[in-house]
Formats: structure tokens, sequence, C-alpha cells
């Protein structure tokens, strides 16, 4: 599969950091040269490790009908639901003084995971050609706002024509943050910015992007 030259560098160096990164697979901010794949977004996936305990999440919250909606989804990784497990398992072993308990998938309300799944998922297909380096909000089907950007970086500038455009997925809180953000703006206010590693996946139904390893699930 041939990737555009303007995210070859990018995808190189993001591989080196992350070690889940297989050649071809994922691609750090930029899009694959041939977006489509003959199939909708939960059977894409399901298709792919990365997603698995992702996708038993979504049969728990019963939203596979939406997934494979007329939607664009911004999936979190494997990584990022574990990590939630771990924090939650720390939290309740501190609780209850019992190094044994362990906060595990079927520990997660489903109404809770419902609602969080929701804030990765918006109505109708956004694509990188209807994005700017301009803000554009759009609301979750949590119910929730969220920015979506392109962010121009100077990255490999000596060896590429084109600037990388990085795309970005922002949580919004108590509006969009001032720019530039003063030192003494509360931190319960700043927006929750999130690095989109894969974006423009075309599945049959929909559109799916893929937020980064690091991403927090549950924001």
């Amino acid at each position: 599969m041939k990737i555009k030259l303007s995210y070859i560098l990018t995808l190189f160096s993001f591989c080196l950091a992350f070690t889940a990164c297989k050649k071809n697979d994922y691609i750090i901010g930029g899009d694959l040269h041939d977006p489509h794949v003959n199939m909708t977004t939960y059977d894409f996936l399901k298709t792919k490790p990365l997603f698995d305990t992702l996708v038993v999440l979504i049969d728990k919250a019963g939203l596979k009908e939406e997934i494979n909606g007329s939607n664009t989804f911004f999936a979190p990784t494997d990584y990022s639901i574990k990590a939630l497990l771990a924090r939650r398992t720390l939290v309740i072993q501190q609780k209850y003084q019992d190094e044994n308990i362990k906060y595990t998938l079927d520990s997660l309300p489903i109404p809770e995971l419902r609602d969080s799944l929701r804030s990765h998922l918006f109505a109708g297909k956004i694509n990188r050609e209807q994005l700017s380096l301009e803000n554009k909000v759009f609301k979750s089907l949590s119910g929730e706002d969220f920015s979506i950007l392109l962010k121009q970086v100077d990255s490999y500038t000596g060896l590429v024509t084109t600037k990388p455009q990085y795309l970005f997925l922002t949580k919004i809180r108590n509006g969009l943050d001032p720019d530039p953000i003063p030192d003494d703006y509360p931190d319960e206010d700043r927006d929750i910015i999130e690095l989109v590693q894969t974006s423009g996946i075309l599945t049959t139904n929909g559109v799916l992007h893929v937020l980064n390893n690091t991403h927090k699930f549950y924001w």
C-alpha cells in the first residue's frame, strides 16, 4: 500500500516510538493513500488486534448499530482502555487497602460506558477534506462539544515540500480555550486535546479515525 509522501517520515518516526505500530497499518496524523475499506466500521475494528477490547466494549454497550451508522468514529485503542482499568484498579485498591482487587471490563457500568463511547462518535462523515487549520465545533452523540481541526507542523520541512498536518480531536470544557491561555487559567476549564494517529479510513458506512495510544479513555 502506498503512503502519501508528506507522511512517510512521520510514520517512520512514530513507529519507533510506538512498538504497536506496524508497517503500513497506522499513520500518525496522516491518512491512507487509498482510504477505502470494503467493510463496515465495526467489522474493520474486528479485523485489527489493536481494537479487540474496544469491540468487546461496543458489544457490551449495545452500540454496534450506531458504530455502523452514517457516522464518524474516533476510536480509542486497547491501550487507552487498559490504562483506564489500571487507573480504576489503583483507586479501589487504595480505597479498600487490598492489592488483590482488580477493576475489570465487567466492572464498567453500561450507561457510563455507552456515554463515553458516544462521546467519540459524531453524526455524518467528517473527513480531512472538510477540516481546516481553524477550529470547527461538532457535537458528539453524547451531546458534548468537540473541536476537530488540523495543525500544521514544521517537522521534516527540509526533506518534503508540504508541511504535515496532524488531525486533533479536542474536548471543549466551558468554551474553547483562549489563545494564548493565561497562566492562571483554571485547570478544570482547559480543553483536552488528543492527537489522531490515523485519519480518514472510509468504511462502507462512515469514517474512522484512530486516536493515539495515550488517549485517556473516559476523558
